[in-house]
């Protein structure tokens, strides 16, 4: 094909023109006039790509199905609070999607896609399926996936109080939920366990009833469960990106820094943070496994603004902080 076809019109035909090569073809006037004009159009469109940003490749994180403690489960039949508990568990699942999304810190993969990659394990473990076999799934080595957070809700309880004002004709009903979750984080290249982090959540709701009208508080008390799901899967992806990706300084200009967290995270101007910095790290020379690195305190932060993906900070107190020091909120 000729390499400047694309930059002709073809001219209509009257009907009695041969095609092939004689056939006459328009070609619009500025390519006549100049044909270097393509390439000048070219130029300055390749100059803006080439200025742009590679996409940096994102990790890969599975989350796995929420699970239940199995003596969780039976308390909460005896108690009458199972319906709820399942709702919870539920509600958790869609959650911790949306939670992980926020972080921007992962490439995600779906439910559906881990129970298929978990499903080939099982074949595998079942010993129907050669282990020599390079396609026979290996537990815990999940293609194309680094990072797996599987979630267990560990303790549970819903209670619901209600009081009468006989005076006024009143009744009051209010919902508190509590509940614990343990989120262990593996490396899926070496089976390891990374973290097993306990995250709590909970939440309260009031109804007030007058007849058979209900005046409802900030919210029907059924959004108990949909809240404190929120705060669990929150606190859940929180833990995960504090342990892959710590928050680090990542500018410092005077008395002011700015360190890599934003708007997805629970930050609020006023609190303070330490900054640490971070020494050689640490072997275990009886297991050769790695044990962290040794970090100093060298500072005090105190926050001034979140924005989307950074926040800034005035500097509190400073021995020594760095671009690159690791930032944790105080306890």
């Amino acid at each position: 094909m000729n390499p400047s076809a694309s930059n002709r019109t073809t001219a209509p035909s009257s009907g009695n023109e041969p095609p092939g090569p004689n056939r006459r073809t328009a070609t619009h006037p500025l390519l006549m006039t100049s044909p270097r004009l393509p390439f000048l159009l070219l130029t300055p469109l390749a100059l803006l790509f080439s200025s742009l940003p590679a996409q940096t490749e994102k990790d890969s994180l599975a989350i796995g199905a929420v699970e239940v403690n199995p003596g969780l489960e039976a308390n909460a039949a005896a108690e009458g609070t199972l319906r709820s508990l399942e709702q919870l568990q539920q509600s958790l699942d869609g959650e911790l999607l949306n939670a992980f999304q926020q972080t921007r810190r992962f490439d995600l993969y779906a439910r559906s896609d881990l129970a298929e990659i978990l499903g080939e394990q099982d074949l595998a473990a079942s010993g129907n399926l050669d282990p020599a076999d390079p396609d026979t799934a290996a537990a815990f080595q999940l293609g194309g996936v680094q990072y797996l957070v599987v979630t267990e809700l560990s303790a549970y309880r819903d209670r619901t109080e209600t009081a009468l004002f006989e005076s006024i004709g009143k009744r009051a009903t209010a919902r508190t939920l509590e509940a614990v979750a343990i989120a262990r984080i593996y490396d899926t290249t070496t089976a390891r366990l990374l973290e097993s982090a306990r995250v709590t959540a909970n939440a309260r709701d009031f109804a007030e009833e007058s007849g058979t009208t209900i005046a409802r508080g900030s919210g029907a008390t059924g959004t108990v469960v949909a809240d404190t799901a929120n705060r669990l899967a929150q606190a859940v992806a929180e833990r995960t990106v504090q342990v892959l990706y710590p928050a680090r300084i990542v500018g410092k200009a005077g008395r002011t820094v700015v360190f890599n967290r934003g708007d997805s995270f629970p930050i609020q101007p006023g609190d303070r943070w330490t900054v640490y910095a971070e020494g050689e790290e640490m072997i275990d020379p009886d297991t050769g496994e790695s044990l962290g690195s040794l970090q100093a305190d060298v500072g005090t932060i105190v926050v001034r603004e979140v924005l989307p993906r950074t926040t800034r900070a005035a500097i509190e107190e400073d021995f020594g902080i760095s671009v690159g020091d690791i930032v944790r909120p105080m306890q």
